[in-house]
């Protein structure tokens, strides 16, 4: 068995109403499955964004302080990726 953490979090009555639906009809075995399920979708969604696309999203739902410049965010360029076509 993995190491496992405690993690108590507080949602609302709805979400848990659903997440218990999808439980009942067996997608998973109980609330923490569905809960580990949607963190490792989580972390897969962002691990595929760019720093900058993860600050744009930070600066339009308001939990980026808008008080900075633009030059305050100092980004590394992405290699570009380069397609191959081995048909030729």
């Amino acid at each position: 068995m993995a190491d496992t953490v405690l993690l108590q979090v507080r949602v609302s009555s709805a979400l848990v109403k659903r997440i218990d639906e999808l439980c009942n009809e067996g997608l998973f075995r109980n609330r923490s499955e569905a809960i580990s399920d949607a963190i490792r979708m989580l972390l897969a969604r962002y691990s595929r964004t760019s720093p900058e696309a993860r600050a744009t999203a930070l600066y339009l739902s308001g939990r980026l302080t808008r008080t900075g410049n633009p030059e305050d965010l100092i980004f590394t360029p992405s290699p570009a990726r380069v397609e191959v076509d081995d048909e030729e």
